[in-house]
């Protein structure tokens, strides 16, 4: 059933006559009440054409808004990284005064909506003359509370006896974090690596807020002003557009499952 709206979706942007193609939820209906006669027509038009994703490049800056995603997505999934680990370490292998309070408070912002902290982030980063830039939206998401309690969760289960060995011989903690710590910790951080880039390639709001010129949005928000625009009557290419733009998250999930299953369980053996 999940599966359903994408299938219709890909239905209708691969159709070459749009009007032939049954709506989901005529054929979703009529399939409750036991006829699935409309569901077929729904799923797969008789007649394809990738007529409308070649429309998506030419009659739309579709691959300039990917470009931008992608640049959002890495740099924010890299700086997440260099944030989270140390961090999450700190909290997890060393001892230090306050560090139970300081993880409570940590843990505490999880429960905080983002959506409170709009106006302070936008009024913070306008004083700093940095909206309108890719900084401005990348910012506020890369400083991540359950990223860190992700890493430091896994990195708790490794071997206390092999960092305690390495500090006898006289390693320092940043060498017990590079050469011990993430060497063992490939899945949580693949993990914590995937789930980063599917919420900064979706994230809609706060890049709309603070990008305001069109030829800087990322893909969802120019997405969204196509809905709203001249095209949105042409419902193979909004649609086709729409897939395309999902296709980078979808292979994302795909080659790194295994990883992320294998880096949200807390025992790394």
């Amino acid at each position: 059933m999940m599966m359903l709206p994408f299938l219709w979706a890909l239905s209708v942007g691969i159709a070459k006559d749009p009007s032939a193609v049954v709506h989901l939820a005529d054929a979703a209906f009529n399939a409750a009440e036991g006829d699935f006669s409309l569901l077929g027509s729904a799923l797969w038009p008789d007649e394809l054409t990738l007529h409308w994703f070649e429309r998506a490049f030419t009659d739309f800056p579709l691959l300039n808004y990917l470009n931008n995603s992608a640049i959002l997505s890495s740099i924010t999934v890299i700086l997440t990284l260099m944030l989270s680990i140390p961090a999450a370490f700190a909290f997890a292998q060393m001892e230090f005064y306050g560090r139970n309070v300081i993880f409570i408070i940590l843990l505490a912002t999880i429960m905080i909506p983002s959506e409170i902290s709009i106006v302070p982030n936008y009024l913070t980063l306008g004083s700093m003359k940095l909206l309108n830039t890719y900084a401005a939206a990348m910012l506020p998401n890369i400083a991540s509370a359950l990223g860190v309690f992700l890493l430091k969760q896994y990195f708790e289960q490794l071997p206390k006896e092999t960092f305690d060995a390495a500090r006898v011989d006289g390693a320092k903690e940043w060498q017990l974090l590079w050469h011990i710590a993430i060497p063992q910790s490939y899945p949580a951080i693949t993990a914590l690596a995937i789930m980063t880039t599917v919420l900064a390639w979706n994230d809609y709001l706060w890049p709309a807020l603070v990008l305001k010129e069109a030829a800087k949005q990322p893909v969802t928000v120019s997405v969204f002003n196509m809905l709203t625009g001249p095209l949105s009557s042409i419902s193979n290419l909004v649609l086709a557009t729409t897939m395309l733009a999902i296709i980078p998250v979808l292979l994302c999930l795909s080659l790194g499952q295994r990883f992320f299953l294998g880096g949200t369980q807390t025992d790394p053996t």
